[in-house]
């Protein structure tokens, strides 16, 4: 159930925060969300609606749609296939004195087309003083070509591009509503931790006139509203299982280095390991995450698991010779060697030293 705070982040429409701390404690008399929707026609207690209307018939500019988002969920997070989903709140004001309300031709300019899903569900509206306000819920896979070098100590920026759909209102120009755009304070992903929201207004270029009558320019520029969320992965709890396998054969190279029965099984069972969690980061990862720490990683491990096999040939040919003393030395110095020069490069190869 969607707290109260997601009713009065749309109700204030540019209220302060001393406001909207108000109005949260108003709107809790409506009991939730649903059953305020259910009934748009329900009168708000006397002080909520006041507040409310006049906060509507202000601030509204003639010709410009304001825009706000309310985050809800993020979901379907898929590294490989460049996408997420998330469900959202839309609020829309529009001066009537400006025409048509063009609230009804808003996009997910970057989401992906779903027939089921990506549509703008109208769920409430209200008229002050010839601004109409409105209200719509969205939910829609979103396409976001991941930064995923530094992964799993990966910071990112998702977005969210609204925009018109139908060019010829390229002239109705899409302002963002700051103040009533939020990320909800419920919505918690164990794997990441969520920044803040920031909404701009921006442009789409299109290259050509799309046919247009009358319409001569090169480049057509096309005005959205960009909704920004920063969010950075909890690396700390990502890298075990990410690397578990690597983590795997780096103990059993330290077994064939450190003990003198079944080095070559070790070896093996390294090289196994070491595999299967390739595999594993094929799977959850695009190629270009193989440009960061992910594959330096595994440069790392399958360059010490063939250190690990040599070692083993020449300890074998050692042993089968009269150098005892040399042999000895030179078993002695395997493992630091090997401990040293592993555990470096991993510590150089972190992202910002594992900041």
């Amino acid at each position: 159930m969607i707290s109260s705070l997601a009713v009065a982040a749309f109700l204030s429409l540019g209220s302060s925060g001393a406001q909207l701390g108000e109005q949260v404690q108003r709107v809790e008399s409506f009991g939730s969300i649903q059953e305020y929707l259910e009934d748009p026609g329900r009168p708000l207690p006397p002080d909520a609606n006041s507040t409310s209307l006049a906060q509507l018939s202000s601030g509204a500019t003639p010709g410009a749609l304001h825009v706000g988002v309310y985050v809800l969920s993020i979901t379907d997070i898929n590294l490989r296939e460049n996408s997420f989903t998330s469900e959202f709140y839309v609020s829309t004001r529009w001066d009537q004195r400006g025409g048509e309300n063009p609230s009804d031709h808003l996009r997910v300019l970057n989401g992906i087309s779903n027939s089921d899903i990506g549509r703008f569900d109208l769920v409430s509206s209200t008229t002050a003083d010839e601004v109409e306000w409105r209200l719509y819920l969205v939910r829609s896979p979103i396409f976001y070509a991941w930064v995923l070098p530094d992964y799993p100590f990966d910071k990112q920026l998702l977005s969210i591009r609204l925009g018109l759909g139908d060019p010829l209102q390229r002239h109705v120009a899409l302002i963002s509503d700051r103040e009533s755009s939020y990320v909800h304070p419920e919505l918690v992903l164990y794997d990441w931790q969520i920044g803040a929201l920031d909404i701009l207004e921006s442009h789409q270029s299109v290259v050509g006139t799309l046919a247009i009558p009358e319409l001569s320019a090169a480049v057509l520029f096309l005005p959205t509203v960009d909704v920004l969320i920063r969010m950075q992965r909890r690396g700390h709890l990502e890298i075990v299982p990410s690397f578990l396998g690597y983590f795997l054969a780096i103990g059993l190279c330290v077994l064939a280095l450190a003990i003198k029965a079944n080095r070559n099984d070790l070896v093996l069972a390294g090289v196994v390991a070491a595999a299967g969690n390739s595999i594993y980061l094929a799977q959850l990862l695009p190629v270009s995450a193989l440009s960061g720490f992910s594959g330096q990683i595994q440069v790392i491990v399958y360059v010490g698991v063939v250190y690990t096999a040599i070692a083993d040939e020449l300890i074998d040919h050692l042993s089968s010779s009269d150098q005892n003393v040399t042999s000895w030395v030179f078993q002695s110095a395997l493992l630091p060697v090997y401990l040293a020069a592993t555990l470096l490069s991993i510590w150089l190869a972190l992202p910002s030293r594992g900041a």
